[in-house]
């Protein structure tokens, strides 16, 4: 059964502050979907499953861990009501509304953290040698005629002369030389842009240079 919680929970500015205590907060209303009974399921188990109920409307607001587990079922989720009128989600004290390509950016950093989970050292996923941080790539394959989402790159290190600290964004981001901010914090803005700091192992200050390998 969801919880019962006064009408000021499912405020704005609650939900943001709510969802910096977990993984990612998911809301959405009651739809004609034939896919509403298995978002409902889903919902429902999580730790958090809050419901109002007004004349109109009927909100669900389904709170989610930072796990494997919390990862795979807010993907669940994310993915049966992604499009749905007055789906968002809440994410590390920001709202992300819940239209197909923004849903899509943050199901791909929750499946990028539940690899993480499913390995032995969470480095050995998410940590990539590289030689330049301004040319970190080697173009692998790219299959562009037929979905630009079926691109594949992979870091082209020889030296592995720096610790790049997310391969989920190594596989786009180029940081400008001589931008007034550190590559660090380039690193940061655009986890933020992209919502790769919804990632509990998303840590910009790993970036750094290995001593000896020049």
């Amino acid at each position: 059964m969801p919880d019962t919680r006064p009408p000021n929970f499912f405020s704005h500015d609650n939900l943001l502050k709510l969802s910096r205590e977990y993984l990612v907060l998911v809301l959405f209303l009651r739809s004609r979907s034939d896919a509403f009974a298995l978002a409902h399921e889903v919902a429902r188990r999580a730790p958090l499953f809050v419901v109002r109920d007004l004349e109109s409307l009927k909100i669900h607001v389904a709170g989610f861990a930072a796990t494997f587990d919390g990862a795979t079922e807010a993907m669940d989720l994310i993915h049966y009501v992604r499009g749905w009128r007055g789906t968002h989600f809440y994410a590390q004290g920001r709202m992300v509304i819940g239209e197909m390509e923004q849903a899509f950016q943050l199901e791909s950093v929750l499946k990028c953290f539940a690899d993480s989970c499913a390995v032995r050292d969470y480095r050995a996923h998410c940590f990539r040698l590289i030689d330049d941080p301004f040319n970190p790539l080697a173009p692998y394959r790219n299959f562009d005629h037929i979905a630009p989402y079926f691109r594949h790159y992979e870091a082209a290190a020889t030296e592995g002369t720096y610790v790049f600290p997310c391969r989920h964004m190594l596989q786009w981001f180029r940081p400008q030389d001589g931008h007034p901010a550190s590559i660090t914090d380039q690193i940061q803005a655009e986890g933020v842009a992209r919502h790769c700091d919804v990632c509990p192992r998303f840590e910009p200050n790993d970036f750094l240079f290995r001593e000896g390998k020049t």
